[in-house]
């Protein structure tokens, strides 16, 4: 019974770290749950920037949408858009 409740835990923890990351809290609530553990530790990986759809914010490092105008961290306006 321990153990359900563990793992029901490390759902919950993922999901909230990747809420708050900008991620979906479901998917990676089922991650939690099914990986324990590990699904908490790839939860916490940074994001990583993904050729033409993402790019990265020159003043905050953050990962955003390619054809984002303001970045939603840290509020830079791109005029090159």
């Amino acid at each position: 019974m321990e153990w359900l409740v563990l793992w029901i835990v490390f759902g919950i923890v993922s999901a909230a770290i990747a809420n708050a990351k900008g991620r979906r809290g479901c998917g990676w609530f089922a991650l939690g749950i099914l990986f324990g553990p590990f699904g908490l530790i790839v939860a916490l990986l940074p994001a990583t920037e993904k050729a033409g759809t993402t790019k990265k914010c020159p003043d905050c490092a953050e990962i955003i949408k390619a054809e984002a105008r303001v970045c939603k961290h840290c509020g830079k306006r791109f005029d090159d858009v």
